[in-house]
Formats: structure tokens, sequence, C-alpha cells
């Protein structure tokens, strides 16, 4: 495996971090992307275009255009193997050391200027280059091009879901910089240098090129559930019984251990309204609304999105106070799971 790399410090009127920019080739398709190292860490200061021989990836709206300008869109498991050899996927903490490092407005500073709006406000002084490139929902529908930018981590989160990071004060309803996400969804990758993998074959490379001339931004078009889509759309009432809530233990390092300590039985009965519109795409898909029988306590949830896994359970997430929640519902089992907070708790209902 070859990459090249050549330094040019720079330092940027926004920001006193110093820069160095240089080059990676990836043998595997000849094709070469332009790096930047902030801090000790060196990115790629493009996305991903790789196209691995197995796995799940996307290219946005199926326009082979978009490959050249955005890369390829991954889901997690073919994110976590598609990178170079000698570069990886970073994890969500070596996100974090970059963003903590670049301060505040750091999602500013990691944005490309010419590529986005301009209420986006880019900075554009790290180096990372970011790009409104969109996603790839659950149902198959590309969002969110021109608007936000979605890159994986490989750090696993919870049940099927993974740690991503994004960028763009438009990109869906997540009001984090880091959210836990459904594995299938395709979004980009941005490798990072393993620094654990010994260096071979480092040559200089000549300076790179300005940064990327981008066109005008586009409002992009919303996308819409096909017809045939195999969640219907409609309201269901359930009648469910609280049964207990669980935490996570934690060690003496306050590390989460996988283990759950569960409280006892609490005696508290709710009527779950489940509304399922599908109004838009990982967005705006259901409202549930639960009422306490007893104290006749109102609470209304609005569904970001709404999945049926592989054992026909429909799991519905969306995010409160920045952190993201899912409930399972299993009309087999007749249970209603809430997995909170990363799923560092859980609450347990049946229903008759």
């Amino acid at each position: 495996m070859k990459y090249l790399l050549f330094f040019a410090v720079l330092f940027s009127g926004f920001s006193s971090i110093a820069q160095s920019f240089g080059s990676l080739y990836d043998d595997r398709d000849g094709k070469t992307y332009k790096t930047v190292t902030i801090g000790n860490q060196i990115w790629m200061a493009e996305n991903l275009a790789f196209r691995p021989g197995s796995g799940n990836f996307f290219i946005y709206n199926n326009d082979v255009n978009n490959v050249s300008k955005y890369g390829y869109l991954y889901d997690w498991a073919t994110a976590c193997k598609v990178c170079p050899t000698g570069w990886k996927l970073p994890s969500n903490a070596e996100f974090l050391e970059m963003t903590n490092l670049l301060g505040q407005n750091f999602k500013q500073k990691m944005m490309l200027k010419t590529a986005w709006a301009v209420e986006e406000n880019a900075i554009a002084s790290s180096g990372f280059s970011g790009l409104p490139s969109g996603m790839r929902d659950h149902t198959g529908a590309f969002k969110y091009l021109g608007a936000g930018g979605y890159y994986w981590t490989a750090t696993f989160s919870h049940q099927s879901f993974a740690f991503a990071r994004e960028i763009g004060k438009n990109a869906g309803n997540w009001a984090s910089h880091e959210f836990g996400t459904n594995q299938y969804i395709g979004m980009s990758v941005r490798c990072m240098k393993d620094n654990s993998f010994e260096e071979e074959n480092e040559e200089n490379l000549e300076p790179m090129a300005d940064e990327y001339s981008e066109e005008a931004y586009e409002e992009p078009a919303k996308n819409v559930y096909p017809e045939n889509h195999s969640i219907k759309k409609g309201v269901t009432e359930y009648i469910v019984s609280k049964t207990q809530t669980c935490n996570e233990t934690q060690d003496l390092y306050y590390e989460y251990t996988g283990d759950f300590k569960c409280d006892p039985l609490i005696a508290e009965s709710f009527k779950f309204t489940v509304d399922i519109h599908l109004d838009d795409p990982m967005y705006n898909e259901a409202k549930i609304t639960m009422l306490e029988q007893k104290t006749k306590e109102v609470t209304e949830i609005d569904i970001e999105y709404v999945e049926e896994l592989e054992d026909g359970s429909l799991n519905f997430v969306f995010s409160i106070s920045n952190q993201p929640h899912q409930f399972i519902l299993n009309k087999t089992k007749k249970t209603l799971l809430w997995y909170s907070e990363w799923g560092h708790w859980k609450v347990s209902y049946f229903y008759q």
C-alpha cells in the first residue's frame, strides 16, 4: 500500500491550530485523496470514493456524477472495513479529540466553505473540508444532499445502532453533533491514519491544489415513501402495564458493563397511541402519545423514523435532550421496550 504525504504548515486566520496538508494514494483503484493533519491526527480531507467488492454501499440518488464529488455512502459494517491499508475508520473518541481541539464552532470549522449555504456560516479553517453529502435512510430514500454531512465512526452504540457524527444546521432532526443511529443507514466515510500501522513507502509529493470548486447550493428535493413500503400507515392503541425499570451497571472505573440492574415491579398503566403517518423518511414518520391512566399525564413523542426489525418488531427512534431513544414494539410477544440514553437504561411494558 502506497500513500504519499507532503507537509506545508498553514496558520489560519480563524484558528491558531497549525495544519499540515498532504495526499493519500489508494493503490486499490488509483484514486488520490487530499489529507490534513489536525493536532496529532491525519485525516482524509475528502469523502472516501472506493467501491468495495462486497458489503452495502450507495451512490446518492443513484447518480454516478455524485461519486467524484461526494464519494460513496456506506452502511456501518462496510464502513468499518473499507479504508485502505494503514488507514482506519475513526472511533467516536477520535472524532471527539479533533472537535475538542478545534474548540468553539467546530462544526463550521469542519465545513468546506464553498459547498454550504450562506446561513451555515462555514469557516473552513480546519482543513477537514466537510461536505453536505447527505445520507441514504433505512427506507432506501436519499436525504439532505446540500443540507447535511454524516460520517460513520467505528464505535458501536447499542442494539443495531452505531455512533455517527453530523455537521450542518439543517442536517435532519439531530440536535447533537454525535448520535447513535441504525447501522444500515448509508453515510460518508472519512478515513484516519492508523498510527499503529507501520508506515511504508513514504515519499514527497507536489503541494496539493486549492480547495474544491463547488457548484452553487441547491435545495434538495424532498423524498417520500414508496407506495409498497412494508410499514403501513394507521393509528393503533395499546393499554400497557409497566413491569420494571433497568439501569446498566458500571464498574469501579465508571465503565458500563453491559449488565442491567432492574428495580422491583411498578404498578403503572398507560394507553399508548401509535400514529404511523410516514410523512417524511427519517424525520417525521410517526407520533406516540403516552397517557398515564392514573394521573392522566400525557406525553407526546415525535418519532424520527420507524423500521421493521428481522423478527417483525417495530422500532420507533426519537431524540430527547439530544439523546437517542427507541421504542421496540413486539406484537408477537406483546411487549414494549423503551431504550434510552445510549441504551444505558430501559423500561419494560407488556399488554394483553
